[in-house]
């Protein structure tokens, strides 16, 4: 079996810009494992994550050209922008995305500790995955990608404070699971 060289990121840019067909197999094989979780992250759903990886790495190759190198990591950035953004697409085209506006979830009294120790990434994993899409979406946008409120409306085409309340509802939501789970455990 040969080993492929390493390449660092603006060999690789280059390659892709030749549409050469190991540059763009190496790209694929480095960034396929994040981007197929940052998928995950949005979908909740192996096949669906699949499609939205089949359709983001064409985008990726066909719009090369247009990324512009400004250091390292900025193309991992630029490549999980690109998943980000057609996951969200995805969600959109089969109307998945449903932004509630009833309060059943508020919790009063939050809790400022972990409940009984530590929490399993697994766990806030599944927590994620069974989180209502309109949630989970902004939660990831917002928490873990590090997108603003203002940049969240921009994206998801929503106002500023519904990306707020969804938040808010995406952490209520978290926290009566956890309370749920972990008053359950101590009985």
């Amino acid at each position: 079996m040969k080993t492929l060289k390493k390449l660092e990121d603006p060999e690789i840019i280059s390659g892709c810009l030749k549409n050469d067909r190991n540059a763009q197999r190496y790209l694929f094989d480095t960034f396929y494992r994040r981007t197929y979780h940052v998928a995950m992250r949005y979908l909740a759903n192996h096949h669906d994550s699949e499609d939205v990886l089949s359709v983001s790495y064409t985008r990726i190759y066909k719009n090369m050209d247009r990324f512009e190198y400004r250091g390292e990591g900025s193309l991992a950035k630029w490549i999980n922008t690109i998943v980000i953004h057609e996951a969200i697409r995805f969600l959109k085209r089969k109307k998945a995305i449903i932004f509630q506006e009833d309060d059943e979830l508020l919790v009063k009294n939050i809790p400022t500790g972990e409940p009984n120790g530590t929490i399993d990434l697994e766990e806030i994993r599944q927590l994620l995955d069974h989180m209502p899409k309109g949630y989970r979406t902004v939660f990831n946008l917002f928490a873990i990608e590090g997108y603003s409120h203002k940049e969240i409306a921009g994206i998801l085409q929503i106002n500023e404070n519904t990306s707020r309340s969804q938040l808010n509802k995406a952490r209520n939501y978290i926290i009566q699971k956890l309370k749920k789970k972990y008053s359950h455990a101590v009985q």
